[in-house]
């Protein structure tokens, strides 16, 4: 574990207050299968590259903001090192359990912003393959509109997919008036927004020195409610590297942690230790039916991975596996889904995931409280890659009569058959209980 126990309860009640921001930097973005280029190797890309050209001072080669400074001082900024130097694709890749952690909770509203110096869209990319169309804000103004569906995602360092010439690579260019109206507007959203909010500070120490004093001005916020950084180096080596970021973090603020590990891993491990509390509240709900049965209700704290935990929190949401799960909680109206998932443990059913055996059947459970079944599976039009149940159980959802010719051929004793060609029965919880035993 990466957190202590202290500490990951701190983070949950800052996520249950809505109070956590969280601060993530380049370093987000180097872990696999991202696997994009430290700032380093992006300065000896661009150094090799123009080295037939001319050879520029051996110490540039280490620091990209001297290279792009110089060539922005030599008026050469946008033709050549960002039109030819700059490996732009090797800045952009898959994205990683940081960044799905970061984007499911702007999503779900387990976090209230995040600010960011990465300018690759992998944040995005991971919410747009969900069907979420999340975008970078520039300002503090897109901050407040584009905040509207999800938490707002702050790129202060520009983006690679919104105005990629006007990223911010060297010193110089903070002098420009667009970018400087540009840094002023994310500062004044943040002093708006922060003041008593929780930082969570992730892969934000890394090779771009001068970025970390640009967001230490921009942080310029009194008193957040706490800070906890997480980042493999030593508080020494951080405090050298960013001695005014530093500063900015350690002061003003009840109480600091510096956490040494990796920014994706630990996020991974919030957001499994998120859905975790999210898990315990949704079984909760099935607690008055299951009790009204006579049972015993015990507190269940499953374990599983990180995936089918989200997996879980989508069927619970009654989501479609291609969509994002959009609740912090799980809704009212999953009652039904709850219950059957406590009679399905009760009946010693072997839990694969967030689905379940018994008697030889696959079997999952999604929340379709107030809808027609024949709805719902309408609504369930998954990728052919998602694998198929031999059951999917819709509870709470109304067995509403669908004219013959709606319904797909196939056999069982389902309320709606299977679809040709295909082998999985919908469920009422009242057919499943009777077919399943339960």
């Amino acid at each position: 574990m990466i957190f202590d126990d202290p500490t990951r309860i701190r983070l949950l009640g800052s996520i249950e207050a809505n109070r956590l921001v969280v601060l993530c930097g380049a370093g987000l973005s180097i872990p696999e299968p991202s696997n994009l280029m430290s700032a380093v190797q992006v300065s000896h890309t661009c150094y090799n590259k123009y080295l037939p050209i001319m050879e520029l001072p051996a110490a540039m080669k280490d620091h990209v903001e001297q290279l792009a400074e110089h060539f922005y001082n030599n008026g050469e900024f946008e033709s050549v090192f960002l039109g030819t130097l700059v490996p732009w694709n090797d800045l952009v890749g898959q994205p990683n359990k940081g960044h799905a952690a970061v984007s499911d909770f702007l999503i779900c509203g387990a976090a209230e912003g995040a600010l960011s110096a990465n300018f690759d869209p992998l944040i995005e990319h991971w919410a747009s393959n969900r069907k979420i169309a999340m975008r970078g804000a520039l300002t503090g103004q897109e901050a407040t509109t584009f905040g509207r569906d999800c938490g707002p995602l702050i790129k202060f360092h520009g983006c690679l997919v919104r105005e990629p010439n006007k990223t911010l690579w060297a010193q110089a260019q903070l002098a420009e008036p667009a970018i400087a109206d540009r840094i002023a507007s994310c500062s004044q959203w943040m002093g708006l927004t922060l003041p008593g909010k929780d930082l969570l500070v992730v892969g934000f120490w890394t090779d771009w020195g001068y970025l970390n004093d640009v967001i230490a001005n921009a942080l310029n916020v009194n008193p957040f409610g706490s800070v906890t950084v997480v980042d493999p180096k030593s508080s020494a080596d951080l405090q050298v590297n960013a001695p005014t970021l530093w500063a900015r973090l350690t002061g003003g603020t009840v109480h600091f942690q510096h956490v040494q590990a990796s920014g994706a891993d630990a996020l991974e491990e919030l957001q499994i230790s998120f859905s975790k509390v999210w898990t315990k509240k949704f079984y909760a709900l099935g607690k008055p039916m299951f009790e009204a049965e006579g049972k015993h209700y015990s507190p269940i704290e499953p374990v599983m991975s990180c995936e089918d935990f989200y997996s879980f929190r989508q069927d619970a949401e009654g989501i479609p596996y291609h969509r994002a799960a959009r609740l912090k909680a799980p809704p009212s109206g999953a009652a039904a889904a709850a219950f059957l998932h406590l009679l399905l443990i009760e009946a010693n059913a072997t839990r694969l995931g967030s689905w379940y055996r018994l008697g030889g059947k696959l079997i999952r459970v999604v929340q379709g409280a107030g809808e027609a079944i024949s709805t719902v599976r309408e609504r369930y039009k998954e990728p052919p890659a998602v694998r198929q149940p031999d059951v999917i159980v819709c509870a709470g959802g109304l067995d509403i009569p669908t004219p013959g010719c709606l319904i797909a051929s196939g056999a069982g004793a389902s309320v709606v058959r299977p679809g040709a060609g295909g082998g999985t029965h919908w469920l009422t919880l009242e057919k499943a209980r009777g077919e399943l035993k339960i």
